[in-house]
């Protein structure tokens, strides 16, 4: 230490200990000790850590450097001189400590020259942490120096192994409480005088009335006749406190003294040297109720999976077009093998459906699926998303963060709309793909994963690699298997599939019962063009479902063209008639109906009346039934 250390004798530092910590524990405790150790010992900082993570990581509890308190921070003890007292014995490196640990830079700035460290060690021999100290001087460690650190130390260590009792009790409490409180059954404690001492949240619900109001009530109270003779009966036992159950067609009272079906089982238990008696307590129509739910659960989960198993249906996908049951087969012959699949789909065809069936048809079904919305983020926020980043590594990034990669390893990560990465982004998901190995955002740690990569795109990336916005040998590491995903315009056939689909389950959210689709609202649905795709088919079922009265689905809103006619890049390939008769059903239902007069359809199509409703009869356009 330095020369001015030893004006304290021993007696003097046990003094100044008791003096500055007599009055705390924990926390503020620590914080004094430090404190004084840096006075009694005339260096410049002290801090107390404990261990965590297997003794990989330090976290600082308290630390004084010679002017104020830090505030509490964790480090890898990985390369620094707090690692070196793990072996459990006093380390000191009374000079140049920089030199000896050049990858501990925050020592740099504080000029500091010198650190003397002590394990903090369990009653096992166990090290819990250390305590340390550090100066910006050359430090003699002289044996008297070293033990009066010792004495601080002892403090240290007797402190931390009082805090981790503490702790372990307070998880034990709270476990305990929770398992209290989550618990289905009534567990209720009463005394020898038969006053209740505890009261479950199952308890409340059970008896209908709050734990404050029934401890310190007679449990008799709760009880009928029989229950209560029970009761005597087993506190008059020549045999002692035992355990019983009681018998079938007992019966309690509940506060509102409405009686009803219980089980019970009654045990001793000694606690704080008091003798007290456990009832865990069941009401039997609970049972009964739950049982018939279940019942009704396994009937309904019996008709869901006939569904899902129905041969138009697919890993929640539903279609019977040629083009899908292609994309089907294809699906499943990638899905088990770990190549790379690139899915290109218009927005609203179910690419993330296409990905999440190659995850459950694969081999790392039981891992995670992790997805991420490539265009969701701002560009200077992908990279900390995909790899993750260190603590300090930009502004807000107050901890270390796992990435997506790191989350997803063993699994798969889906990365949606991966044409909008950035171009560093791009340039570290290639070296991904190639090595399975990268480094956070502010580390130097090179991390490896074992993830299977699905990508999609509604983009095409050829044309954006022939523009220069995508990296060439990144889309060809993503083609490796592509699939395309059809716009639903072009899988007609599978609209009245999806519709009907859709209606189902829109008719369990809602509550409400319809025979089907009005067979006009089905034709409508056909002929339309999608550019919305199948997002859009479902938003326009569940609307129709929230408004239609009537027995069967009726779609009012207009399914209208674009302007030009045809979705963008389609062509409209319906018929003349087809197209006159979309043309006026759009001018009756914008005139609700009215033919005549100034505002009616037949002004606005240019047509006499007669001509309209000659029209009309032709093409079979009739006004929907009210309701």
């Amino acid at each position: 230490m330095n020369e001015a250390a030893t004006h304290y004798d021993t007696e003097g530092i046990l003094r100044l200990i008791a003096e500055t910590t007599a009055y705390s524990t924990g926390e503020e405790f620590l914080r004094q000790l430090v404190r004084t150790v840096t006075q009694a010992l005339n260096v410049r900082i002290a801090f107390v850590a404990e261990f965590i993570n297997n003794n990989t990581v330090a976290r600082i509890l308290a630390c004084w450097d010679g002017e104020s308190f830090d505030e509490p921070r964790e480090y890898e003890l990985a390369e620094t001189p707090c690692e070196t007292v793990l072996d459990g014995e006093i380390h000191c490196f009374p000079d140049r400590v920089i030199d000896l640990f050049p990858k501990e830079r925050d020592l740099e700035p504080l000029g500091i020259r010198s650190y003397l460290a002590i394990p903090l060690l369990s009653h096992d021999g166990e090290v819990m942490g250390h305590l340390a100290i550090l100066d910006d001087k050359p430090m003699k460690s002289e044996p008297r120096d070293i033990d009066v650190f010792r004495i601080f130390g002892a403090r240290a260590c007797a402190e931390l192994q009082r805090k981790r009792f503490e702790d372990v009790l307070k998880q034990s409490e709270e476990r305990l409480s929770r398992i209290l409180a989550s618990a289905m059954d009534a567990i209720i404690a009463i005394d020898q005088e038969r006053r209740i001492v505890l009261f479950n949240h199952a308890a409340e619900r059970i008896f209908a009335c709050s734990a404050g109001w029934a401890i310190g009530q007679p449990f008799d109270r709760f009880l009928s006749r029989p229950f209560r003779s029970l009761l005597d009966e087993y506190f008059r036992g020549a045999d002692g406190p035992r355990q019983v159950w009681t018998p079938a067609g007992l019966t309690a009272v509940r506060a509102n003294r409405e009686e009803f079906p219980i089980e019970a089982s009654i045990s001793p238990l000694t606690a704080g040297g008091q003798l007290l008696y456990t009832i865990i307590l069941r009401d039997v129509n609970e049972r009964m109720k739950t049982q018939a739910e279940l019942a009704r659960l396994r009937q309904q989960n019996i008709y869901l999976q006939s569904e899902i198993e129905g041969e138009h249906k697919f890993e929640d996908m539903v279609g019977e077009s040629a083009v899908m049951k292609e994309l089907f087969a294809a699906i499943r012959s990638v899905a088990h093998v770990d190549a790379t699949v690139l899915i290109n789909g218009e927005t609203g065809t179910g690419k993330e459906l296409i990905a999440r069936a190659l995850h459950n048809l694969s081999g790392r079904k039981d891992k995670l699926f992790v997805k991420m919305n490539c265009a969701a983020l701002p560009s200077e926020l992908i990279e900390s998303e995909l790899f993750g980043h260190e603590k300090g590594a930009f502004t807000g990034a107050t901890a270390q963060r796992k990435g997506r990669f790191e989350v997803a390893d063993g699994g798969t990560l889906f990365l949606d709309e991966v044409g909008e990465l950035s171009a560093p982004a791009q340039a570290k998901l290639l070296r991904v793909l190639q090595e399975q190995e990268f480094e956070r955002v502010g580390g130097s740690r090179t991390l490896r994963v074992d993830v299977r990569i699905i990508a999609a795109t509604n983009r095409n990336l050829a044309d954006a690699v022939q523009a220069g916005a995508f990296r060439s040998d990144l889309y060809y590491r993503l083609n490796v298997f592509p699939l395309l995903l059809p716009p639903l315009r072009e899988r007609a056939e599978d609209i009245p599939l999806l519709a009907a689909h859709f209606l189902e389950r829109s008719m369990r959210r809602l509550g409400k019962s319809f025979k089907g689709i009005e067979p006009e609202s089905m034709n409508r649905l056909r002929r339309y063009h999608w550019p919305g795709n199948i997002r859009e088919l479902q938003n326009i079922i569940e609307r129709a479902a929230i408004l239609s009265a009537g027995e069967t689905l009726v779609i009012q809103e207009s399914l209208a063209p674009p302007a030009g006619g045809v979705a963008p890049g389609a062509v409209d390939l319906r018929t003349l008639e087809q197209i006159e008769d979309a043309h006026i059903r759009q001018v009756l239902q914008q005139t609700e109906w009215v033919i005549e007069g100034k505002r009616g359809a037949a002004i606005i199509l240019g047509l006499e009346p007669s001509t309209l409703r000659y029209r009309m009869q032709k093409l079979g356009i009739k006004r929907p039934t009210p309701g």
